[in-house]
């Protein structure tokens, strides 16, 4: 088995960018030939076996693995291919696999591929943290015209359903999926109680909760709850505000926090890298034990900060 890893690496790194790429490419042609067709679905079977073993089932029980998996899965050629999630779970490990045999084949040092392997890794996981938090602005700053919306669909005599509808029709962004996704439920036999607190977790913003109960309260009482919503709508705009100038008071504190967790990180992984002698002294129980203080003097002074900063807060 751990013979056919650098082969299943190999193979994976040749599919990767054909489905990162689905979108802009034509899959009937770029999968015309069928022994083309017929090798790439051997490969994603593999794959497909692949990811059914233990240790990399586990992995899409992560977030930030089920929302890759996602978009691989989401391509065009990935369609067309029968990619599941397994498959691609493997495929993406197979990935990182060949980024760290290959850093380590050319720079000549074990110690320089794990660093690489683990660097792609971190900017994946970074990548993902950003967008879920830029996903979560978008949807917070939508909230004010939603809770408006919402009072207008319910105030016109609209059921749930219904206004959840014309919201995910006039919404824009993550918002609007969000709702839309919540319309499909409902249509589809979905309680409302269930759909409701789904909504809630999906929204992941202050005053979910609210607008959940409000919702149920309505579609339980028919009331329209026009003016609680109308007035949630003004002060999720006050929050809003109050919440842009706490990110201005508190810039240089998050800066702060920022260059005291990753520049050590970055300062570790680059001499890991470039450095010979760097490698040859991580490898021994005093350098380990070095890297090891170092994270944890790194931690202790993340959880210090974080204490001063709730307690201006």
């Amino acid at each position: 088995m751990e013979s056919a890893f650098p082969l299943m690496a190999a193979l994976a790194s040749a599919l990767v960018p054909f489905f990162l790429l689905g979108g802009e490419l034509d899959a009937s042609q770029l999968l015309s030939a069928g022994r083309l067709r017929r090798t790439a679905g051997r490969i994603v079977r593999l794959l497909g076996r692949a990811g059914r073993a233990w240790p990399l089932s586990r992995l899409l029980e992560l977030g930030v693995v089920r929302r890759a998996v996602g978009e691989l899965t989401g391509s065009a050629v990935a369609r067309d291919l029968g990619l599941d999630a397994y498959a691609a779970s493997a495929t993406l490990a197979c990935a990182v696999l060949l980024v760290t045999i290959a850093a380590g084949l050319a720079l000549w040092s074990a110690v320089a591929g794990v660093a690489c392997g683990v660097g792609s890794v971190a900017l994946v996981v970074a990548r993902d943290a950003s967008r879920r938090q830029r996903a979560k602005r978008e949807v917070a700053m939508a909230m004010p015209g939603i809770y408006r919306t919402l009072s207008v669909a319910l105030g016109s005599g609209q059921t749930l359903s219904q206004a959840v509808a014309y919201v995910s029709a006039h919404e824009r962004g993550p918002a609007a999926g969000i709702f839309a996704r919540m319309s499909l439920r409902l249509r589809c036999g979905v309680s409302t109680e269930d759909a409701v607190g789904q909504l809630a977790e999906e929204l992941e913003v202050s005053g979910a909760d609210l607008l959940a109960a409000a919702l149920v309260i309505s579609h339980r009482t028919g009331s329209p709850l026009r003016d609680l919503l109308m007035r949630s709508a003004r002060l999720a705009e006050r929050q809003g505000e109050f919440e842009r100038l706490l990110a201005v008071k508190t810039a240089q504190v998050r800066l702060s926090v920022k260059i005291v967790c990753l520049l050590p990180v970055v300062m570790v992984g680059a001499l890991a890298v470039i450095s010979p002698d760097f490698q040859s002294g991580l490898l021994t129980p005093v350098g380990m034990g070095c890297v090891l203080l170092a994270a944890g003097l790194d931690a202790l002074a993340l959880v210090l900060i974080r204490r001063l900063v709730r307690a201006v807060i």
